[in-house]
């Protein structure tokens, strides 16, 4: 009996041994910053404006326009006290420029609340009621229709929201009769010479712009919450000279008319004997036997009538309709060199577009099943992506706008897009960004096409990060600028040398840098612009391409894409830290962060750190701390290649990918840490670990969540 009470005993101790051990075994195998990998649910609500931690409203006081008219102030745009603003906003386009009350105040509130202050509205022009702005025959602007629109700046300008208000977009004139021809897509070229289609540009103007808005009081010509005006989207004469044989007869001989006029005026080409006057005989030779001289006379007439045509049409906007707008005349890209010439004599600000990977249509275009992308990371270009282009069209002493831009859906990588760009924005010290678009439907919880924020997590929790970057200035403006000199006398000269390179969507800017020596870092190492008033064309200074990662001359980012699959982009600013790309496995250090990645399948993510109050992270009270890596839909569809879902696009809800990583702050005052739901709303506290000077904390899928706050009292 007493050697079973015995082993009893011995048993009881050594299984009680057993399950003490595993018990402390447990807790040092599963530390307080315990990190998971995978997939969950996060629909973000389009039209959420509740009051949270994340609420940026703060940084609208006020209504638009309330100190009165967007002027100019030393190259930068100023409110009406004289205060350098910047713009950070969205596109509304087509029949989401038109919605209902209720919703429109929602979707000032929801805008107000991410940290955005401008609205564009794109492609009103293009539809009648209910998708545009027109009646039903086409003829005259829909009651109904304005009603809603004057009701949506109205609800934009109390929320400190202003408009940039486009003319012609996308309207397609009476008459045209191009089919399958994309150059002259909504009349463009032909509406920068054709006389009837000029004249419609300016009826549809005067309506628009001298209607009055009975909820403001004002036209839209004289309402300070209306900052901006485009004449004429993405427009251009040179840009479609190649196709300009393809004219129909009636433009085609308008066209050549005044092509004899003009020579008749120019002696130096008129009397040259021997030369073959013929405009369409010049352009399909072009690359065969036209010579040097027919071609500069091809450019000095293409030229001379754009420039007449952007000289009259703002000289209209402002002399004749007397609107108080800035205005720009087209984006600076189109006619490459000649576009940026146009817009420094006309325009008060420089606008351009871009998109990282835009959908490439291989055969229709925006057939909803052949198409393709690429799907590759911006932070792995070694050229600078879409970020080097801005710059090379930036005219010094003018602002400049970005006015649409995006990374399309269905991209794995679209959480780069707005750390990214609202960075090197801050950098260069640019006027204004707006994403291309915040557009219906809302509330359906999945990504429903390839630009729209509605549905998109990545694309509305990023905004408050963007804002914070760029109308906060956490990313400070370099000082040391190099400029292109580039005299007006060279313009042409320099159309004559790659002119032929101008397609519809594309400049022959990039050549003429790449000339003068500028290598393709400079948009990261240093501001850069065109210096018009130059006596020759050359770099203002050598700069050379670095021979490791590119570095900004503040210090603050960092671009080091020399090996793809290890390419990082760094922010490491006082009151913004991130990393970006493939830092699966890697710990970046940020000065007193580190945030250190564990390795995932992709290896890819974007980790950003944003002081909300502005400032530094060791002394901020709200850090906003996003992690993001993919979305999908549901049940999307990828092909084998993950170059296209087709019309797949999957189902509600919307799926994201939870990254795992540890957060290290060195020698920072007590914080806490809390998950965010898709709303922004307070949620599970995560244990923050302190190791001497050091707090440490784990952030991952268990969590359900992309982003978290970080408070101290």
């Amino acid at each position: 009996m007493k050697s079973l009470n015995l082993f009893s005993i011995r048993r009881s101790y050594i299984l009680t041994s057993l399950l003490f051990v595993l018990f402390i075994s447990a807790c040092q195998t599963e530390p307080v910053e315990k990190r998971e990998y995978g997939w969950f649910d996060f629909v973000v609500p389009d039209l959420d404006t509740t009051v949270n931690v994340v609420d940026m409203s703060f940084l609208n006081i006020g209504d638009a326009g309330g100190s009165g008219f967007i002027t100019l102030k030393d190259g930068h745009f100023a409110d009406g006290n004289g205060e350098k603003i910047r713009f950070f906003g969205t596109n509304l386009t087509f029949s989401s420029s038109f919605p209902d009350k209720e919703t429109a105040a929602l979707i000032a509130g929801r805008l107000r609340k991410l940290g955005m202050n401008v609205v564009r509205f794109h492609h009103m022009d293009m539809r009648s009621v209910p998708q545009g702005i027109w009646d039903k025959e086409m003829k005259d602007l829909d009651p109904g229709q304005l009603d809603k629109l004057d009701w949506l700046v109205y609800q934009l300008k109390i929320h400190g929201i202003y408009s940039n208000i486009n003319t012609h977009v996308s309207r397609t004139y009476p008459g045209m009769d191009y089919k399958g021809e994309e150059q002259f897509d909504f009349g463009k070229t032909i509406d920068q010479f054709y006389r009837p289609y000029i004249e419609m540009q300016k009826e549809y103007a005067k309506k628009l712009l001298t209607h009055r808005n009975p909820y403001t009081g004002n036209s839209y010509a004289d309402e300070p919450a209306v900052a901006f005006v485009e004449v004429n989207n993405e427009n251009s004469l040179l840009s479609g000279w190649a196709h300009l044989p393809d004219l129909n007869k009636e433009h085609k001989a308008s066209l050549i008319s005044q092509w004899k006029e003009w020579l008749n005026s120019n002696p130096k080409y008129r009397n040259n004997q021997g030369l073959k006057n013929d405009l369409m005989g010049i352009i399909k030779n072009y690359d065969v036997s036209s010579t040097d001289l027919q071609k500069e006379m091809l450019w000095a007439f293409l030229m001379n009538t754009e420039m007449a045509y952007a000289k009259e049409m703002i000289g209209y906007f402002k002399n004749d309709l007397k609107i108080h707008a800035l205005v720009t005349e087209s984006q600076a890209s189109y006619s490459g060199v000649q576009g940026v010439y146009r817009e420094s004599e006309y325009s008060d600000f420089i606008d351009m577009h871009a998109y990282w990977e835009h959908p490439n249509f291989t055969a229709k275009s925006w057939s909803s099943t052949d198409w393709k992308i690429r799907n590759s990371s911006m932070v792995t270009d070694k050229k600078g992506g879409t970020l080097f282009r801005f710059g090379q069209h930036r005219v010094a002493g003018m602002p400049l706008t970005i006015s649409e831009y995006d990374h399309p859906a269905p991209s794995f990588f679209c959480a780069e897009m707005f750390p990214m760009l609202n960075s090197v924005a801050a950098f260069q010290d640019f006027d204004g960004i707006y994403h291309f678009t915040f557009d219906a439907p809302y509330g359906k919880g999945r990504v429903d096409n390839f630009f729209s924020s509605a549905g998109h997590p990545l694309k509305q929790i990023f905004v408050p990060v963007g804002a914070a970057l760029f109308r906060m200035g956490a990313v400070k403006p370099g000082q040391h600028s190099v400029q292109l000199d580039l005299p007006p006398e060279e313009v042409l000269k320099n159309l004559i040398k790659t002119g032929d390179k101008l397609r519809l969507h594309g400049t022959n800017m990039n050549y003429i840098w790449e000339e003068a020596g500028a290598p393709n870092a400079l948009t990261l190492l240093h501001p850069m612009s065109v210096n018009m008033k130059g006596k020759e064309l050359k770099l203002s200074e050598p700069v050379s391409n670095p021979a490791g990662a590119w570095e900004s001359e503040t210090g603050e980012l960092v671009w080091d894409s020399r090996d793809s699959i290890n390419a990082v982009f760094k922010i490491n600013a006082p009151s913004a830290k991130a990393a970006i790309g493939y830092i699966g496995g890697k710990s970046i250090d940020l000065g007193n962060i580190t945030i250190a990645m564990d390795t995932t399948l992709c290896n890819w993510a974007t980790i950003t750190l944003s002081a909300l109050d502005g400032k530094p992270v060791e002394k901020s009270s709200r850090i906003l701390l996003v992690a993001a890596g993919r979305v999908e839909n549901t049940a999307m569809q990828w092909d084998e290649q993950k170059t296209t879902v087709r019309n797949n696009w999957g189902t509600s809800p919307v799926r994201a990918e939870g990254i795992p990583a540890k957060l290290i702050f060195r020698n920072m005052d007590k914080f806490s840490v809390y998950a965010l739901d898709p709303s922004g709303n307070t949620g599970l506290e995560i244990k923050v670990v302190k190791t001497g000077a050091d707090q440490s904390f784990g952030i991952g899928a268990q969590y359900k969540t992309l982003w978290y706050i970080l408070n101290r009292e």
